[in-house]
Formats: C-alpha cells, structure tokens, sequence
C-alpha cells in the first residue's frame, strides 16, 4: 500500500511517501509565507525520489488540523483534489495527535507517559490536546480545543511534556508562569509533519471517499470573531 501524505498546518510544510510502512521519501520547508507555491514542487520532489507517479499512490492523506486556516486549507484542497481525481481513498489526521506521535518516543525516555500538544493560535490563544501513552498507544485525554495563554496554568493541573511551537510563541509568559508545570526538552518536535501524518494512517487504516472528510477549524476566522466581538486579550 502506497500513501502519499502532505502536513502545511504550521509553518514547517512537508510530504512524505510511505510503501507498507515504510518511509520512501519525505521533504520540507519551512516557510513564513504561505505553502501554497511550494507544496507542488515537494511533491514532485517525492515522487521523484520514490521512483513512483500520482497515479501508483493507493491512498492521500492530509493533517486536518488544527492551524493555520490557510495553511491547513492548502493541504487538504491538494489531497482531496488527487483522491478525486484518481478515484482514491483519502484519510485525515488531526495535527496535534500527529505530533504526539512524533513526541511519544521522547516522553518514554524521560519517564513520562502523559503529552501537552499545543500549537500557536496567534492573538494569546492555543490550540491544545492532551495524550497518554497506554500500551504503546496513544489516548486521547483532553480533545483539541482552543485556550488562552493566560488560563493554561489552570488547563495543566500537574507536570506534563509539553510540545509544539505555541511554547516558543509564548515562551516568556509561560516559563514565568506555568514554571512548574511544562516539562521541555530539547529533543522535542514542535511540528507536525507529513511523516507523522502518513505512517499513522497507515496504521488506523481507515480511508474515505474524499467527500466525507472535513478540516478541523477550532476558531472561527478572524472576520467571524471581531463581528462576534472576540477581542485580542494582552499577556
């Protein structure tokens, strides 16, 4: 089974290919602008590598979400555009379990089995989920929602590893005040990435018709929240 995987929820964009498992290429960028123009040329570089055309690839996957609005729109456009096209079956997977995974290995070498994932929502705000590690698995404890930086000190209610770029977003507040409750390493990954993304829903092994699948939007856009008069609250 061939998957072709594609991640631009966050700043770092990446695709990664992977054959029964096993990773055949991957390549990323890590860009401040939007993923949009060089999405396409990672992919080619990945097909490329792999030796292999869109047409061999048996199912699409893209990160779901939460993040960037954007960004998280350019990868599921491109993936649930290809599962149309060939007639393929495409997946989703949400950015923050995606970045547990790739974290999981971590938390068992430094005696932990719980995981924060937190991504930067911008304006002081947090998307977050929480994980734990049972059986060499992943469960989900807290689902992904979104919180001020100012209530994670009450959101965290005892020592965890805590992961993803909303730590360096938010790094003077939070080491002043959550001090004693962020466990940081510096082994940590603090984004998600096509390689997480498509090894996972290789092992789920569950793909739809590319009408089913919906991206996780958290917030509303920033239009929606200024006439719903969701203010910007300083640190």
């Amino acid at each position: 089974m061939i998957i072709l995987s594609c991640e631009t929820s966050t700043l770092l964009g990446s695709v990664a290919i992977h054959k029964d498992g096993q990773l055949l290429s991957q390549k990323s960028l890590f860009r401040q602008g939007s993923h949009a123009e060089a999405l396409n040329v990672l992919i080619q570089d990945c097909l490329a590598e792999a030796k292999i055309s869109l047409k061999d690839v048996d199912h699409f996957v893209t990160g779901l979400g939460p993040g960037s609005f954007t960004g998280i729109r350019i990868s599921f456009n491109t993936i649930k555009t290809f599962s149309e096209i060939f007639n393929k079956d495409m997946a989703g997977i949400d950015s923050l379990k995606s970045l547990a995974y790739l974290n999981k290995d971590l938390a068992l070498s430094l005696n932990q089995t719980e995981i924060a994932c937190a991504l930067n929502a911008f304006k002081n705000m947090v998307y977050i989920a929480t994980y734990k590690i049972e059986n060499n698995s992943l469960v989900e404890t807290r689902p992904p929602q979104v919180v001020r930086v100012q209530e994670l000190d009450s959101f965290i209610v005892k020592p965890i590893l805590f992961v993803g770029d909303a730590f360096s977003a938010y790094e003077n507040y939070l080491t002043k005040n959550c001090p004693d409750k962020l466990i940081r390493n510096e082994n940590a990954h603090d984004y998600p990435t096509a390689v997480a993304v498509g090894h996972l829903a290789g092992l789920e092994n569950k793909f739809f018709h590319w009408s089913k699948l919906l991206p996780l939007y958290l917030r509303a856009s920033e239009a929606e929240e200024n006439l719903n008069g969701i203010k910007y609250q300083p640190l």
